[in-house]
């Protein structure tokens, strides 16, 4: 099966959380998208319903665990799954270790490998700048940039 773009986190919470600032583009991408083939990392899915399922002062969603999950089982009904193996994923750490790379943005690296393991051109994210930072080879576009690109 052919696979147009692998969706980030981000873009999925945005689709998912109507006040979100992204949510109209978002959703679009997946409602009016034609017939582009979406994939989502499993990382993905586990990095939006610990976003979505956040509690605390700086938890801006706060879904309960059900409305996450229905919200997750939504967005996988019309993508592709993919992921990383173990091996797959202790590489793609090393990788990152060994090129400096600390924090967060691990997450990043771990969800663009799937693309890159997976062989799917583009990552579609709102994170342009970090992502194209670890995958200078991989198209990474925001959802209204991939709306408008030509297939």
């Amino acid at each position: 099966m052919r696979i147009d773009a692998l969706l980030d986190s981000n873009v999925l919470i945005a689709v998912l959380v109507e006040a979100h600032e992204h949510h109209a583009p978002s959703l679009a991408l997946l409602t009016n998208g034609g017939d582009a083939q979406f994939a989502v990392s499993a990382h993905s899915f586990a990095e939006t319903y610990s976003t979505l399922t956040r509690r605390g002062q700086h938890a801006p969603f706060q879904f309960t665990p059900e409305e996450a999950w229905a919200a997750l089982e939504s967005i996988r009904a019309v993508t592709s799954l993919v992921g990383l193996t173990a091996p797959q994923t202790l590489d793609a750490i090393r990788n990152y270790a060994m090129g400096g790379g600390i924090g967060p943005r691990l997450y990043d690296r771990l969800i663009g490998e799937s693309a890159v393991i997976h062989g799917i051109p583009t990552i579609v994210t709102w994170s342009i700048t970090h992502m194209r930072g670890l995958f200078p080879a991989l198209a990474v576009v925001t959802p209204e940039e991939f709306a408008g690109a030509p297939r």
